[in-house]
């Protein structure tokens, strides 16, 4: 495998505002798309093709730079990929992520280095060190568009001395690699707004194209995240890209976006549809229910979804379910992924006609 010979220039422009969402146009070379972006993440492209995601309005998915150092073992050449956009025929932007996360929760409290992480490979057993040099140059290897810089992981309600530690580690790690201009700098801090502070100030010190906002977890409380996301918003200049990762709910991503994220991943769509659920607006039909056995309609009548315009109904899909077929869960996926695309457009279109609260009202979401 070769370093990708183009490099990808960022280039993001704000287009409207709404309190405090914006919309725009996120350029990384030759490929663009509008902003707020939804990012599908790994569950959802191992599940569906490019062309089914594309399908569903998917303009962005997610790929880790770990999980392809791991399996290649270190050695580029053992890859078989040049660029990920063939590997995966995926046209459109790919956003890298280091995956240090995940090494972080394989690795012992003692894994924790100045150089990086030290974990052992669940698949082979042998020890590895991760480090944020190898995190950056695979994501250029693999000719992400947006690549995020490497931070060190800790539990969202870790004590205060490890959160502190770690944003002074990621801090001293933002020193020790080039940042190229599609390059997102991490912030991170768990939930102590002082450490959050002092590492957005120092993520804006190394002036990146945008930044990561990390250590959210998903599993806090939808008020709490929307006032964590606040107080960023405040701390990070306007001009750059705001990247969200890992929300857990739909409600959660739709709350990032009203407090001024332009680009927010997550695993909702897959996750609801692996539990039986179809989004129906912000609702949830269960198609597990055994009321459904007999029902002949789509999904939701009158949506464009692939699944709804096929005409699979919610009897046949239940019974899908309970079969335990994973073409179930596929078409369910696909509406959900639709559903879910489809409500982030009319936010941006929101958001473009200065509607954000009315928008956000009709939809029973606190902004």
């Amino acid at each position: 495998m070769r370093e990708s010979s183009m490099k990808s220039k960022l280039e993001f422009e704000i287009q409207a505002q709404s309190g405090l969402a914006r919309c725009g146009q996120l350029r990384c070379g030759h490929r663009q798309a509008a902003t707020p972006l939804l990012v599908q993440t790994g569950a959802v492209t191992a599940i569906l093709t490019s062309s089914e995601l594309a399908a569903a309005g998917t303009h962005a998915v997610k790929q880790s730079a770990l999980d392809y150092w791991l399996r290649a073992a270190g050695q580029p050449d053992q890859l078989g990929v040049t660029d990920l956009h063939d590997y995966l025929r995926w046209p459109g932007i790919i956003v890298g992520t280091p995956g240090a996360t995940q090494a972080y929760r394989w690795a012992k409290p003692r894994g924790r280095k100045p150089t990086g992480v030290s974990f052992h490979d669940p698949a082979t057993r042998q020890q590895k060190l991760y480090t944020p040099q190898l995190a950056q140059q695979w994501q250029q290897l693999l000719g992400c568009d947006l690549q995020v810089g490497f931070a060190r992981w800790e539990n969202y309600y870790a004590p205060v001395d490890e959160l502190q530690a770690a944003a002074r580690q990621t801090t001293a790690w933002l020193e020790t690699v080039e940042w190229p201009a599609n390059t997102l700098a991490p912030v991170v801090g768990g939930g102590l707004k002082r450490v959050r502070r002092a590492s957005a100030a120092a993520a804006q010190a190394v002036q990146p194209g945008g930044y990561a906002l990390l250590g959210i977890d998903p599993a806090v409380k939808l008020a709490e995240q929307r006032r964590i996301l606040g107080e960023l918003t405040a701390l990070l200049p306007e001009a750059g890209v705001r990247y969200l990762p890992t929300c857990g709910a739909l409600e959660q991503v739709l709350v990032a976006i009203a407090q001024g994220m332009d680009i927010i991943d997550s695993d909702c769509a897959a996750t609801t549809a692996l539990h039986g659920g179809a989004y129906v607006g912000t609702k949830r039909l269960h198609l597990t229910k055994e009321h459904l056995a007999g029902d002949s309609r789509v999904l939701v009548p009158g949506c464009q979804c692939p699944t709804c315009q096929a005409g699979y109904s919610r009897a046949y899909l239940h019974q899908l379910l309970q079969e335990q077929s994973p073409v179930g869960v596929r078409l369910l996926i696909v509406h959900n992924l639709f559903v879910l695309n489809r409500l982030v457009d009319q936010l941006r279109q929101a958001i473009r006609a200065d509607r954000l609260a009315e928008f956000m009202a009709d939809l029973a979401i606190d902004c």
